[in-house]
């Protein structure tokens, strides 16, 4: 087989497979969590886009998966107080840092801009007064952990 038509064979299950991954069971729409006194909450936010609508990634805290965002999907992060450095990567790697005070409040929003191979992830910290504007028609994405306990 030509080396052409082994690339465009791997293009095509890449988009194929980055298209079933959009596919997402998402919960409801975004409520406000009530936060604990001692934890902050970040939302992490996709507004849904048809431009790489297809593509989802993991956001990550440390070496740990916190969810996978999908197109027009939230998740709602409790965190200990203090810098928290939130990334994502595919082909190219995006990363945000947060000083999280307790009991407040704070917006990771996440797109896809485009790649070489699959939609690479961006993620923006954005002020709590626009974020609510665009977070408002996302829905819940089940949270990682509880889902693999129920299997």
């Amino acid at each position: 087989m030509c080396v052409q038509v082994r690339k465009a064979v791997v293009v095509l299950t890449l988009l194929a497979l980055a298209l079933l991954a959009g596919c997402a069971n998402l919960g409801h729409v975004y409520q406000e969590e009530l936060v604990p006194q001692n934890k902050g909450v970040v939302y992490i936010y996709r507004p849904s886009r048809f431009i790489g609508g297809g593509v989802s990634y993991d956001v990550k805290v440390g070496e740990t998966p916190v969810t996978t965002l999908y197109n027009g999907g939230y998740f709602p992060y409790f965190s200990d107080p203090g810098e928290v450095e939130f990334w994502a990567k595919t082909e190219s790697r995006s990363a945000v840092t947060l000083d999280i005070k307790a009991g407040e409040t704070y917006f990771v929003k996440g797109t896809v801009g485009v790649g070489l191979l699959v939609g690479r992830p961006h993620l923006t910290v954005v002020p709590n007064e626009a974020a609510g504007k665009e977070i408002a028609d996302c829905k819940l994405i089940p949270d990682k952990q509880l889902s693999a306990k129920a299997k």
